[in-house]
């Protein structure tokens, strides 16, 4: 059965989340848009997952963002239904993906699916939970629309590492000087859309939840999932996957308030640069930090 209508305290700060990065997909170009849905086969392969399991599979992008990893399940033979709370971000996604068939989009919230109990024979939920006002809802809302024995893959921002303090020490001064003047010292950098993408979430999102191994595996077991594997963090191909990538990242925040006027942007700059710093004389462990978690469980086959 449907879920009854839930209204949490703060959401109008989910509704805040998906209007922001429904305003940032479309600036992907089609190239990177395509990279994007590529390198959903590139992990999945680099990590053991035989990706013809999705053939013939019922599954949810939950979270779905501009559809990308919902592209690539249907475009491995799944039907996919691509769910996000998000008008633009969906207006982007179903343009994106008009002519991938099996592919279908549906307005909802992570936290109150619009589904049926065990709809789904696999859930992606990939960078969405943190952003919201309750993970362990989430995961609740996850597994009740999942099928007995059906799996979830989800990708959640781990605790610690230099970088994501960096993040944390410039959203105050992003704050303050705003969105435009962030995107405007962004494009002054030179930097890709992709990179304007992540940089403009991290820096504006308004819940940004950093995720230790030991509570996750704790809220998994709580919903009822078992079986969690999780992925190589140097399989990723993204920035938590190596020292040089994770000071690549923090160099390009340094460019971006360096591109800016003012006391405000030269303090951030200032920031950027100590832990530059850092990050060139430590180790690893202090560096990353867990990394992002990605993972994949099964639901049990007991839960209800």
């Amino acid at each position: 059965m449907l879920p009854a209508p839930i209204e949490f305290p703060a959401m109008n700060v989910e509704l805040k989340t998906g209007e922001l990065f429904g305003s940032l997909w479309h600036r992907l170009t089609d190239e990177q848009y395509r990279e994007s849905v590529q390198l959903f086969r590139r992990r999945f392969e680099a990590n053991g997952f035989d990706l013809g399991w999705f053939a013939g599979k019922s599954c949810l992008d939950a979270g779905t963002g501009s559809g990308r990893y919902a592209v690539a399940m249907a475009m491995h033979g799944a039907t996919v239904v691509g769910c996000d709370i998000s008008d633009a971000g969906l207006e982007t996604a179903r343009a994106r993906a008009a002519a991938v068939p099996g592919l279908t989009f549906r307005k909802g919230s992570v936290l109150a699916l619009p589904f049926a109990d065990r709809s789904f024979d696999f859930v992606c939920c990939a960078g969405v939970l943190h952003h919201t006002p309750s993970i362990e809802t989430g995961l609740a809302e996850i597994a009740r629309v999942l099928k007995p024995g059906g799996r979830v893959f989800l990708l959640l921002y781990g605790f610690g590492g230099l970088r994501w303090r960096l993040i944390q020490a410039l959203r105050p001064l992003a704050d303050e000087l705003g969105y435009d003047a962030i995107d405007a010292a962004i494009a002054r950098a030179g930097l890709p859309a992709n990179n304007r993408k992540h940089f403009l979430d991290d820096l504006f999102v308004p819940i940004l939840t950093l995720v230790r191994k030991t509570e996750l595996d704790a809220w998994m077991v709580a919903a009822g999932f078992s079986d969690a594997t999780y992925w190589s963090k140097e399989k990723t191909f993204d920035h938590e996957s190596s020292i040089p990538a994770q000071i690549e990242d923090m160099e390009k925040l340094r460019r971006i308030f360096d591109s800016g006027d003012g006391p405000l942007f030269a303090l951030g700059a200032n920031v950027a640069s100590v832990f530059l710093d850092a990050a060139q004389r430590a180790d690893r462990t202090l560096v990353i930090g867990e990394g992002n978690h990605r993972v994949i469980a099964t639901k049990s086959i007991r839960t209800m």
